[in-house]
């Protein structure tokens, strides 16, 4: 089974914009786990707490990871986007938004699911 990582950008984003969630097992070619890693999960706690614009589509997302039952996984790094370059393999694409993480993964030929134009996700 597939998976994909899903970092803490592309949650608050996906909130922020009304973007579904369920489409994205189309876009890898079927039945996959949408994963999250324990550093994004201390990143939206952080975010939620905080004053800034995204704390409120922070604290939605942490819900919407408990309510649709998505696995969380333990990682040895601290740091979300090092967790997810080194959980990253030729079995799993990662849901992204943040530039510089999508230019690593794509290096290593890991597919990228991104937010297009704020309306659709897409693959790269």
């Amino acid at each position: 089974m597939k998976k994909i990582l899903l970092d803490a950008n592309f949650l608050i984003d996906l909130i922020k914009y009304k973007i579904d969630v369920d489409g994205m097992e189309e876009l890898v070619g079927g039945d996959c786990r949408l994963v999250v890693l324990k550093p994004v999960l201390t990143e939206l706690r952080k975010i939620s707490g905080g004053k800034s614009k995204d704390s409120r589509f922070a604290k939605i997302a942490l819900m919407v990871i408990k309510e649709k039952g998505f696995d969380i996984v333990e990682t040895e790094e601290k740091k979300a986007d090092e967790a997810i370059v080194r959980m990253a393999d030729e079995d799993t694409a990662v849901a992204t938004n943040d530039i510089e993480l999508k230019k690593r993964l794509r290096a290593l030929g890991v597919r990228v699911i991104h937010l297009r134009a704020k309306k659709h996700l897409a693959v790269s």
